[in-house]
């Protein structure tokens, strides 16, 4: 279950995630999506979990909690954690889809290509 969708100071989106073997929800952000990156699923991090979310399914691969934090290493560890439900995904894809820009983050000093993001709604 994911809720509380928004923009954050680097230009992509975080939202409050809670998913099968999670206690209780945690905030995730979504990864920028650039050219020659994969937009077929969305990279997702928390403070002790990453992930992927499969952007056509809305399936959900989620790491299990480590108290030092979860990093790309830990992905291969990932195991299936739900499913999104269809407005769920559609929310999710609309807002990553609203981020998208060549240029994009607010704080003025670091900024991100998440221009892909434009093509979310093209996974098949």
């Amino acid at each position: 279950m994911i809720s509380n969708i928004r923009k954050n100071c680097m230009g992509t989106v975080s939202f409050d995630g809670k998913f099968d073997g999670m206690r209780k929800a945690q905030d995730f952000i979504v990864y920028p999506m650039h050219s020659g990156n994969q937009t077929e699923t969305a990279l997702v991090q928390s403070d002790t979990r990453i992930g992927r979310i499969h952007l056509s399914s809305g399936a959900v691969m989620m790491s299990p909690s480590r108290a030092g934090g979860s990093y790309n290493a830990h992905l291969m560890l990932c195991k299936p954690a739900g499913t999104l439900t269809s407005e769920e995904l559609m929310m999710l894809k609309a807002s990553i889809m609203a981020t998208a820009n060549g240029h994009a983050g607010s704080n003025g000093v670091v900024y991100t290509d998440n221009s892909a993001a434009l093509e979310v709604f093209n996974v098949a």
